[in-house]
């Protein structure tokens, strides 16, 4: 079996990937256990009656690691993921521990992660992130005691780290420093790690060095929220994500003054090993630097064995040493993209350079004289930017159905975009590695300064490529819609039917036609149906209100409020379709209305902010926070928003109470604060189609609706139940789920 750890790797990846999305669904576990005894039934049967029992056993294998990858997600979700999140989440605990990793910090916060040895007194192994909105008086890898309130963590890329808790500083927290400290071999890289981010901010200004930290050493919370807006607009945040081509990139340069240096294949296989695991470490054992670490060190040690190592192959095995032992690896979509995107250059780049190449009748022979010499490098030059164009291509092809499921768009720019950026990408690696490094070793930290000089202009160019195709009109396209999905499934479709082809030049040229007229009929299709859609989301979470008004090309947000430890889920849903925030409406500054607001303003562009307080003192310090765009008032207001060209808010302030009357086409709510009188509504407003309450208002008897939406946790639910039901017999909870009213379609 030539690729045995290929076929291994590429099941674990794909099944494991099927049961963590699907969220563990019966009916996907189903169809796996099907496949998998199909599998086994029909290998035993080719192998014995010995009519192909090559692919015989190859199905035996797929069949083993099929079970294999699915039993053991089930084991680990339910003996270790459960476990703890049984056992300690939404509890308050004491525990002891070391900080495991650096402290990050922000202008607002720091984060940073403990690994436990005693919860409540007895021994337990978790690990569980601290969000502190205060200075944490510990450093890294120092044993702390602690008190917290901890929460289910839904954040998908620490969830893949085994980061199963979260806490927040002001629930309760303390933490009291022992003093007593762990040396290991990580707490050295990030000392390393600590130094070279000072050499950095020392050498370059905030923005140039900001962008040098993130590229070489993975570090983006420092970044600015716009510049990262730009990368993400551009499709190109994979420059400002460590992963396998800064490794790449890294470890060649070492290479090439290391085989300036010797020529034993063995000196160079153990100082390829060494700056493969330094980098691992420096940059936080990232998943897709771990990938390709793993994938350099097998072609290193097969080239010093004279052997040639197979591409697959080694990026199968890679994919079991990943999930083998943490099947909640693939939580993190790096490394899925890392995966895919690698398993594309592998399959498609060289027979796309090769199809170019052929198509320019492409032939460099060198041929005497000075202009035969300037030909020959012109179309040397011409060759290396028809393999780096393929590269980019065929990753490109293969990360899409990834990118338009994952994040709702695509960034149709971001081949040319990255094709630009990666020479100053190349560039600022080296030269920021460099100058970091110099800087900190006596007698010779002069030498930084030039290295430090080139990362900044390249800084810079990158900066600049990136903001200018961030502002053309089509940077990038939503995927949210349907009708992508069906294009993409028809195109893997036509991708696959290739393989079958005899006449595959005439083949590729009507599949690409059908390609593009599914996608243009799609979206013209769908221009015609959603031009007029408009719908309001009520979120779960817990006790308060959040809600959003989502037309097709704005989100408004017309409360803030509920449980911290929703946070990440909201926002990620609202971010899968928006960038940015047309208004934040806040009705009081009561945390029912306005905890998330913090998390909100972080994560999104807002345009306008609007909070109603009747406290002056308030007022000005609101108006003082932040820099946003952001207006209170106070009294007895009343105005209209025009959220959409079909939906209106109408904010209604009586009596220090805020009533926001949404209205789009075919439907109506009404939505009504705590503590909140309807005898001082006025009358028109008092027959909504639907009532979005927290809790039941006083004199709730002058109200006629159709529908009742409570939004709070469920014991608040059952508690006011009987209630709600003498406003309306229909009544809906988000205590279990967010519900959606469509606001223009009825």
């Amino acid at each position: 079996m030539k690729r045995l750890f290929g076929l291994i790797g590429f099941t674990f990846l794909f099944v494991l990937s099927a049961v963590f999305y699907s969220d563990f669904n019966e009916i996907v576990f189903a169809i796996i256990g099907s496949l998998g005894v199909l599998s086994v039934a029909v290998g035993i049967f080719l192998i014995i009656s010995k009519k192909n029992k090559s692919f015989g056993k190859s199905l035996c294998v797929f069949a083993f690691a099929v079970i294999y990858s699915a039993g053991n997600m089930i084991a680990y979700s339910e003996y270790i993921n459960n476990t703890i999140i049984n056992k300690y989440s939404d509890k308050e605990i004491t525990a002891s521990g070391y900080i495991c990793d650096e402290i990050i910090t922000t202008d607002s916060s720091c984060s940073f992660v403990i690994k436990t040895d005693k919860i409540n007194g007895q021994p337990s192994d978790a690990k569980i992130q601290i969000i502190s909105y205060t200075n944490v008086d510990a450093e890294p890898f120092e044993k702390v005691n602690f008190t917290a309130h901890t929460y289910k963590n839904n954040v998908n890329s620490q969830i893949s780290h085994g980061i199963f808790l979260k806490a927040y500083s002001y629930d309760g927290f303390k933490i009291e420093p022992t003093g007593e400290k762990a040396t290991t071999f990580y707490s050295f890289a990030v000392s390393i790690r600590r130094a070279m981010k000072n050499s950095l901010d020392m050498l370059l200004p905030e923005d140039y060095s900001t962008l040098c930290r993130a590229v070489l050493l993975g570090e983006k919370t420092a970044l600015d929220s716009s510049v990262k807006d730009d990368f993400s607009l551009t499709g190109t945040s994979f420059l400002i994500v460590v992963s396998g081509m800064h490794l790449v990139i890294i470890t060649s340069f070492v290479l090439f003054l290391v085989r300036k240096l010797t020529k034993n294949r063995f000196l160079i296989t153990g100082f390829t090993t060494f700056t493969v695991i330094a980098f691992m470490a420096v940059t936080g054992f990232a998943h897709s630097v771990v990938r390709a670490g793993i994938m350099m060190i097998i072609v290193s040690f097969a080239s010093s064995n004279l052997r040639i190592a197979d591409s697959l192959n080694n990026l199968g095995f890679a994919a079991i040493v990943l999930t083998a032992f943490n099947p909640y690896a693939v939580a993190d979509i790096g490394m899925l993209l890392s995966f895919s995107a690698t398993t594309g250059i592998i399959l498609w780049s060289k027979p796309i350079e090769r199809s170019v190449l052929r198509f320019f009748h492409y032939q460099n022979k060198r041929k005497e004289g000075f202009v035969g010499t300037v030909v020959y490098y012109i179309k040397r030059l011409f060759k290396i930017c028809v393999n780096m164009l393929s590269v980019s291509v065929s990753a490109f092809l293969w990360i899409l159905p990834i990118t338009a499921v994952a994040f709702n768009r695509i960034s149709p720019t971001v081949i040319l975009v990255s094709l630009l950026c990666e020479p100053f990408v190349s560039a600022l690696l080296v030269c920021s590695l460099l100058c970091s490094v110099l800087f900190i070793c006596p007698f010779i930290s002069f030498f930084a300064y030039p290295f430090g000089l080139v990362s900044g202009l390249c800084s810079k160019a990158i900066l600049w490529l990136v903001s200018t195709f961030s502002q053309l009109p089509f940077s990038t396209i939503k995927t949210h819609s349907l009708y992508w999905f069906v294009w993409i499934g028809v195109s893997v479709l036509l991708a696959i039917g290739g393989l079958f082809v005899i006449n595959r030049k005439f083949y590729v040229r009507i599949s690409v036609s059908v390609s593009i007229s599914v996608l243009v009929i799609g979206a013209s299709l769908n221009v015609l149906l959603t031009a007029d859609n408009g719908e309001m989301k009520i979120y779960n979470v817990g006790n308060g209100v959040f809600a959003t008004v989502n037309c097709p090309d704005s989100c408004s947000v017309i409360s803030c409020g509920g449980n911290r430890a929703n946070a990440d889920d909201v926002t990620a849903d609202i971010s899968e379709r928006y960038s940015d925030i047309e208004y934040m409406i806040i009705p009081n500054q009561n945390n029912k209305y306005s905890s998330l607001e913090r998390f909100a303003v972080t994560k999104f562009d807002l345009n306008n902010i609007l909070v109603y307080d009747n406290d002056i003192k308030k007022q000005n310090l609101l108006n003082a926070f932040d820099g946003y765009s952001r207006q209170t008032f106070g009294g007895n207001s009343h105005f209209t928003l025009n959220l959409s060209d079909t939906v209106t808010d109408e904010v209604i302030c009586v009596d220090n109470t805020m009533f926001q009357f949404i209205k789009g086409k075919n439907m109506t709510v009404l939505f009504v604060p705590t503590d909140a009188d309807l005898s001082n509504l006025p009358e028109k407003y008092r027959n909504p189609d639907c009532l979005l309450i927290d809790s039941v208002p006083e004199n709730f008897d002058l109200i006629s609706c159709n529908t009742v939406i409570f939004s709070g946790s469920e014991k608040q639910f059952k508690k006011n139940y009987d209630s709600i039901k003498e406003i309306s017999p229909t009544v809906i909870s988000t205590s279990e789920r967010n519900i959606t009213v469509n606001l223009n379609g009825g």
